[in-house]
């Protein structure tokens, strides 16, 4: 076992493969007030369809990487890079949603709180680099949990707001590799794929017929319908299927609670977290003095 473990921790330090952080070739007609208006635009319908709360905002970067993210601030960043992939508006909306989700569902304040705790633990020599192992890919697991659901929040707020949710297909295709998941902080692209498509046509099955116009999508959905057929021929994967539908479907109500709140429990601890910390601190300073 603990082989493995050093086996597998070797793994994590040595293999960086994310399609996600790809440098893009930069377009000479970049134009950042009018990518910056476009997008806060989007952003707007999505944030007054759905009625999430103030604060959240979106901001550009010139970066020619090709990626986007979410800060424990509300803060939306969407790179230069990625808008070479994101082309048209429904493509933007759905890595802006995506964004959004991770912000609905606590996602940062939770990994912030978790990347503390690994801290104390890595951070002491007492611990074993088995130990110190374990805990990285627990820090994974989670962000990959994490990714499947804001992929999820990104599709119910993409419908709502009025855009084709399989979007979000099509420009995932565009920059998800398939990689080792087990050792990355992010799922499979044909794993997010899945997950994506099988959402919509479980709870918006008219929109999954509709399809959606891209060859992004259509080399993406030449895959997903390999998975689907093979699905349809074994009672046990359809059931499993079936079964892991229903239990989002009731998710899917508490995430919809969660976006009409501009706090949640885990934003909750990690100022508590943050508090905690600060006052440590001035004891500290005041005990050396």
């Amino acid at each position: 076992m603990k082989k493995i473990l050093i086996a597998i921790f070797a793994l994590f330090l040595g293999l960086s493969v994310n399609a996600a952080t790809t440098t893009t070739t930069p377009t000479s007609n970049w134009d950042s007030a009018a990518a910056q208006s476009k997008l806060n635009n989007i952003a707007y319908k999505i944030i007054k369809a759905n009625s999430l709360p103030d604060g959240i905002s979106i901001k550009v970067s010139d970066s020619n990487e090709a990626n986007a993210y979410a800060s424990i601030n509300k803060e939306i960043y969407v790179y230069r890079g990625l808008l070479n992939y994101a082309t048209t508006d429904e493509e933007i909306a759905a890595v802006i949603s995506h964004e959004m989700g991770h912000i609905i569902n606590g996602h940062n304040a939770k990994q912030s709180i978790l990347n503390t705790l690994i801290a104390n633990v890595t951070g002491d020599s007492s611990k074993s680099v088995g130990a110190a192992a374990v805990q990285e890919l627990s820090s994974a697991k989670l962000s990959r949990k994490d990714e499947f659901e804001a992929d999820l929040s990104g599709v119910d707020l993409l419908v709502k707001a009025g855009y084709n949710p399989l979007a979000m297909i099509s420009v995932l295709n565009k920059i998800c590799g398939n990689y080792i998941d087990i050792i990355s902080s992010h799922p499979s692209g044909e794993k997010r794929l899945m997950n994506v498509y099988d959402y919509v046509s479980y709870n918006y099955p008219d929109l999954a017929k509709k399809g959606y116009n891209s060859d992004s999508y259509k080399k993406a959905y030449a895959l997903i319908s390999l998975n689907v057929e093979e699905r349809k021929a074994s009672q046990k994967l359809t059931k499993k299927y079936e079964k892991q539908q229903e239990k989002l479907k009731k998710e899917k109500i508490k995430r919809a609670k969660k976006m009409l709140k501009a706090n949640n429990g885990w934003n909750s601890a990690y100022n508590t977290l943050l508090l905690l910390n600060s006052t440590e601190s001035s004891t500290t300073q005041t005990q050396q003095q």
